[in-house]
């Protein structure tokens, strides 16, 4: 895994993933001013591309920005995937489980899967109808009551996906078969490989994260501090 930001560094991966993003609109002009989302689009036909939270957000159709939580306005999207985003003041966090629904492409295996992870963006993103060779002037054309089951999307005619949940390959099963998918793609045969939980990794992370502060920090002070104070 790389990562990557420019054209020369992109060379030619088996996956592109766009990840999330804290200004989607600005990082978006990014990649269009640097050549990376011309790059993208080109190898879009060949090549799978997932975007997570905010990168879903660009591979739409139209990023809107009617409040001003970042840069106002609006802006066309990579147009890759069927869909338009309205960013919104109030952020949604919230801990996300489920079933994929049937799922095109090089990674339908993934259809049927249980999932779990974690939502944490602003904005509601809207399934349309049929997507215009140009973006503009689509009030309306967003149905949300169409997107709210989606877990992942994906566009019917080309490997790209995009889906609002973190986490999603923590779990070892869908890394697992991401990964046999693309071998089996390039004519790889995979056997006997380790695929761990990275959830649990992070948990390990995290305890011995826990045990170095109790060593070198008076925990004792520390939960007095705690227990005093309050939340407004």
């Amino acid at each position: 895994m790389r990562y990557v930001t420019s054209v020369n560094e992109l060379q030619h991966p088996d996956l592109i993933f766009l990840p999330g993003s804290k200004n989607t609109m600005g990082d978006l002009k990014w990649m269009r001013q640097n050549g990376l989302e011309a790059a993208i689009k080109k190898f879009a036909g060949d090549i799978p591309v997932f975007g997570i939270c905010g990168g879903y957000q660009m591979l739409g159709y139209l990023i809107e920005d009617p409040d001003n939580v970042e840069e106002g306005g609006s802006i066309r999207g990579m147009e890759l995937l069927p869909v338009r985003t309205v960013l919104q003041k109030k952020m949604k966090r919230c801990q996300v489980e489920g079933v994929i629904e049937k799922l095109d492409g090089i990674f339908s295996m993934l259809s049927g899967c249980a999932y779990k992870g974690y939502e944490i963006h602003m904005g509601q993103t809207m399934l349309m109808e049929a997507c215009p060779e140009n973006a503009d002037g689509m009030d309306g054309a967003g149905d949300s009551s169409r997107i709210k089951d989606y877990v992942i999307i994906s566009d019917h005619n080309k490997n790209i996906y995009g889906s609002y949940v973190h986490g999603l390959f923590d779990h070892e099963s869908m890394a697992n078969s991401v990964v046999q998918a693309l071998a089996k793609r390039k004519g790889i045969e995979i056997e006997g490989g380790v695929f761990e939980n990275y959830q649990a990794y992070k948990e390990k992370q995290y305890d011995k994260l826990a045990d170095m502060l109790r060593k070198y920090l008076n925990m004792e002070v520390i939960y007095g501090i705690l227990k005093e104070a309050h939340l407004e």
